[in-house]
């Protein structure tokens, strides 16, 4: 009768040991400083209008875009398979969900870019368990809210301001 309740305890033991050592290395996910976001922007074709100058603007995201830390300009701008495609020179290799921006076109068009929502997910199943990440949920262009296609930035170009 000993020995059995000697196995019950080293039973209750060892699982309460591995219990912890999976618990604790789980990863930790945090969607406000890991959360990336393409840099690119692409839109459905739906004039001919092609930016000859442009720029986008980096703001905290407290800020209510008054003041700007960083700009960079317009790269080039192309249309391809009904897409117009808009590159910027020396932009991060993701945007993050910590900023806010803004795209000025041509000095006529503006696209605030704002309350960029995230939310940790998982992209599939991997050698050591699921690969988590953080997907991009929903933001706001000018004021109005989108869903996040597959986490990407993918809104009207007809949604811009004109300010000219």
């Amino acid at each position: 009768m000993a020995i059995l309740k000697h196995n019950s305890l080293f039973s209750k033991l060892l699982f309460f040991f591995f219990s912890i050592i999976f618990i604790s290395c789980k990863e930790k996910v945090d969607c406000n400083n890991d959360g990336q976001i393409s840099n690119t922007f692409s839109f459905p074709r739906e004039s001919n209008y092609l930016p000859q100058k442009g720029n986008l603007y980096f703001f905290e995201k407290n800020s209510e875009n008054k003041d700007f830390f960083k700009v960079v300009d317009l790269r080039h701008a192309n249309i391809i398979d009904g897409k117009l495609n808009i590159f910027f020179n020396d932009i991060p290799d993701h945007l993050n969900v910590k900023y806010n921006y803004k795209i000025v076109l041509d000095d006529s068009l503006v696209f605030e870019i704002m309350n960029m929502q995230m939310k940790v997910d998982t992209m599939g199943r991997t050698m050591g368990g699921w690969a988590i990440t953080c997907r991009l949920m929903s933001f706001e262009v000018n004021g109005k809210k989108y869903n996040a296609n597959e986490g990407t930035l993918d809104f009207p170009f007809n949604s811009a301001k004109k300010i000219k």
